[in-house]
This record gives structure tokens, sequence and C-alpha cells, in this order.
């Protein structure tokens, strides 16, 4: 595995937890200010989806931190896991873009991960 490669995996990874840190500290309270559930139990599942997207995100960044690590020592079975993580970022870029155009700043961490660690299994 080249260093170059194993390093564009980690910074794709780093890439990855940084959206995670900033979707905690920059999303979840401003949303659930502006939706106004009706009820404490929708304000309480509204709560728990976004916990569970910002899971995802932390969850994602750890997957491919793993690939990262992975990739030095088994590379065949960082592949698979590397290859995932770009499809997740890419699917986030994605449904942001489809959904909420106007959000599309907030697609660029990931994006670039998954362009940072797709180069970086092409020149391995």
């Amino acid at each position: 595995m080249s260093p170059l490669a194993s390093t564009l995996f980690y910074v794709g990874a780093a890439l990855m937890l940084l959206d995670a840190v900033l979707y905690s500290l920059g999303a979840i309270r401003p949303i659930r200010a502006r939706v106004k559930a009706p009820n404490v139990y929708w304000d309480r599942r509204l709560l728990l989806n976004l916990l569970l997207a910002n899971m995802e995100l932390y969850f994602t960044a750890l997957f491919t931190l793993i690939g990262a690590s992975l990739s030095r020592t088994t590379p065949g079975a960082a592949q698979p896991m590397l290859v995932l993580s770009i499809v997740v970022c890419l699917y986030s870029g994605v449904s942001v873009l489809l959904l909420t155009p106007r959000d599309w700043p907030h697609t660029l961490p990931r994006v670039l991960a998954a362009v940072l660690i797709g180069i970086g299994l092409l020149i391995r």
C-alpha cells in the first residue's frame, strides 16, 4: 500500500469525523428550535431521528478509520470497507442536494472524503 494512499484514507476519515462533529455542534439544536413538534412524543421522536443521523455520521467515520488502518496490513479487507465509505459519502451528498439543495455546502466534507478515498484506492 502506498503511503500516499494510506494518508488519503486517513484524511477522508478525518473529514467524515469533522462532518459529524459539525453536525453535533451546529445542526441538532437549530433544527429542534425551528421544527415545533405538536407534543412531547413527537419532540422526542424528532430528537431521536436527529441523534440517530448524527450517530451514523460518527459510525461511518469510525468505519472508514478502521478501513484506513487495515489498508496497511490487509488491503484486501480494507478495500470493501473503503468502497462502502465512498458509497455512504456520495449517498449523503446526493440526498442533501435532492432534498434540501440550499444546504449543499454541508455536503463538502463528505464529498471531498469520497474523492480522496477514491483517489487512494486508485493509486494504492
